[in-house]
Formats: structure tokens, C-alpha cells, sequence
């Protein structure tokens, strides 16, 4: 399902729940004024009435609170292994000044190679929540491994520096790897639950409270249920960082690193990498 479509049909059963808990407030309200006639007690019950729900609205609002809380995690999470993985992929690159020319600039394109295909393919995978990866992405990375274990080690400051790209490159593997497995998260079913179940108890209260005053009674909860849709929709959007719709991650860091790298070695093959694998969403 998409993300869209998900947060479409959340809405829809804000939608639906209000609706409900109208017409059940309504059903309430006919019946308790027939069995229980006006009395010098009507202030008392609406005061109780009124704690009502200030009670469920107070739960909602913790919980909205809590849960648009954990989505943005969600998203700063994600943005932080994003610009964790191009700075060591960046570390990758520039790490090959130690070794001669030849074996170094073969270790810079394959890197390119890998940075462009993160934030392309990469981010194309992620975007159709695939836990696997991309499969050029993969390839490349396999490419720069491979790059990194054949470079001449004749001195201790050579050996140090390949033991430091490798470092940095399972990094940016690791970052990368976190990064996929967060474009698959989703809010549990419960979670949407228990907010259409509190938007249809507040609906209901605010009828059975306001007797009188039906269009009032019709504002505050269309002003509540239009605030709550805004939270849901943020709250969606933020959990699934890759959506493109409203708040999205986008391959920015990865980018920028190109650029700089690109203006401080001009020198470098910077032409257009071919494929190493067919992508499955490319």
C-alpha cells in the first residue's frame, strides 16, 4: 500500500469515527433526555460531562504528542545515517592521497561510482521501502572493497591508511544499512485504533454536553477533528521518511560531498559510471 493511500484512508477513518460518534452522541442525548427528565441536577452532570472530556481529550493529546514525537526520531534518525554515510564515503576518497596515482584514482572513481548510485538508485530503492538494497549499489560497493583490498601496502603509513578506508567504508555500510531498514517502518494498526476510538468518544461527549447547542457543539469538534487530521498526516509523513510527500530525507549530504570533492580534485575521472547490476526499481 502506498504511503499516500495510507494517509488517506486515516483520514477517512477520522472521517468516519467523528461521524459515528456524532450520531451515537446524538442517540445518547434523545434517550438520557427521556429517561432522565430535567432536574435541579443539570449543572452537576454537565460539570461531569465537561471532565469527561477534558480526561479523553488529555489522553488524545498525550498520545498524538507522544507518537508525532517517536515519527520525527524516525526521521532524524534516518537524516543522520544519510550524512553519516557520505562523510565516510567521503573519508573513503580522500584517504587514497597516501598510495601512488594509479592505484589511488581507481579507489576515487569506484567511489564516485558508489556515491552516485547511493544517491540515486539507492534512494529509489528506499523510496519503495526494499530491505534489500539496490543491486548497483550493491556492486559498487562490492567494486570499492575490492578497490580498497588491492591497494599497494609497502609502508606503515600506507598500511594505516588502508586499515582507515576500510574502516570508514563498512561505516557508510552500516549507516546505509540503517537507512533501508528505517524506509520499512510503520505505525502499528493499535496506534490508529485508539486515536479513531478517542475522536469518537470526545464526538459523542461534546453532543451529549451541549444539548442546546448543537452548532457549537459541531465547531469544536470540527476544529478538533481538523487539528487531529493534521497531526495524523505529520505523524504519517515523518515515519516514512522516504514518501516524498510533505517531509521527506532527500540525498542532500551524499550530494554535497560530490560537489566538494568534484571542485577540490578536478583531476579525477569524473565522466558518467556504468551500471554494474540491473536495479530492480532503477
Amino acid at each position: 500500500m502506498s504511503r499516500v493511500r495510507l494517509v488517506v484512508l486515516n483520514w477517512l477513518g477520522l472521517l468516519f469515527s467523528t461521524g459515528l460518534g456524532i450520531s451515537v452522541g446524538i442517540l445518547v442525548r434523545r434517550h438520557l433526555q427521556r429517561r432522565e427528565p430535567a432536574t435541579g441536577g443539570e449543572e452537576s452532570a454537565s460539570g461531569m460531562f465537561t471532565d469527561a472530556i477534558a480526561y479523553v481529550s488529555g489522553v488524545l493529546g498525550i498520545m498524538l504528542g507522544l507518537m508525532l514525537f517517536f515519527s520525527v526520531q524516525v526521521y532524524e534518525e534516518v537524516r543522520q545515517s544519510a550524512r553519516e554515510e557520505a562523510v565516510a564515503l567521503a573519508d573513503v576518497f580522500e584517504s587514497a592521497d597516501f598510495f601512488r596515482a594509479s592505484p589511488a584514482e581507481a579507489v576515487r572513481r569506484d567511489t564516485i561510482c558508489l556515491m552516485r548510485s547511493v544517491a540515486t538508485d539507492s534512494w529509489t530503492s528506499a523510496a519503495q521501502a526494499d530491505l534489500t538494497g539496490d543491486e548497483n549499489t550493491a556492486a559498487c560497493a562490492a567494486q570499492v572493497r575490492s578497490s580498497i583490498a588491492d591497494l599497494p601496502t609497502r609502508t606503515a603509513t600506507q598500511q594505516e591508511a588502508q586499515a582507515q578506508m576500510m574502516t570508514a567504508f563498512q561505516d557508510a555500510q552500516n549507516a546505509r544499512q540503517k537507512r533501508i531498514l528505517s524506509s520499512a517502518f510503520s505505525l502499528p494498526l493499535i496506534v490508529w485504533i485508539v486515536i479513531d476510538l478517542g475522536v469518537f468518544v470526545f464526538a459523542a461527549l461534546m453532543m451529549i454536553s451541549l444539548p442546546n447547542r448543537p452548532r457549537t457543539a459541531f465547531v469544536l469538534i470540527g476544529a478538533c477533528l481538523v487539528f487531529t487530521m493534521g497531526v495524523v498526516g505529520a505523524l504519517s509523513m515523518f515515519a516514512t521518511p522516504f514518501t516524498k510527500i510533505g517531509v521527506s530525507v532527500q540525498p542532500d549530504d551524499i550530494e554535497g560531498a560530490l560537489l566538494r570533492l568534484e571542485d577540490i580534485y578536478p583531476t579525477t575521472d569524473w565522466s558518467p559510471c556504468e551500471r554494474l547490476a540491473v536495479s530492480e526499481f532503477g
